[in-house]
């Protein structure tokens, strides 16, 4: 059995992105950029993360956290995404 869980970073990482949504849209570049949608997109699936993550720990499974990780990348591709949109 594996120590380390992702649920911590997944979780902090649902805040940034939480925020990134808020910041285009106090800025009002929502009309002009799909940074919103992509952050919005981000932190769904970083909330599923921490649920696979969170399962992952109550169950006692590796199997739910590999998931949880390949979520939790992909997210962060499209994080990075949503950031680099709302400048080009």
């Amino acid at each position: 059995m594996r120590q380390h869980y992702i649920l911590d970073t997944a979780a902090t990482l649902l805040g940034v992105a939480l925020v990134i949504v808020t910041a285009v849209h106090i800025t009002g570049k929502a009309s002009t950029t799909i940074a919103d949608e992509l952050a919005f997109g981000s932190a769904l699936m970083f909330l599923v993360s921490c649920g696979a993550s969170h399962m992952a720990i109550v169950r006692s499974e590796d199997r739910l956290e590999r998931v949880a990780e390949r979520i939790f990348g992909a997210a962060l591709i499209v994080l990075l995404c949503s950031v680099l949109s709302f400048w080009f």
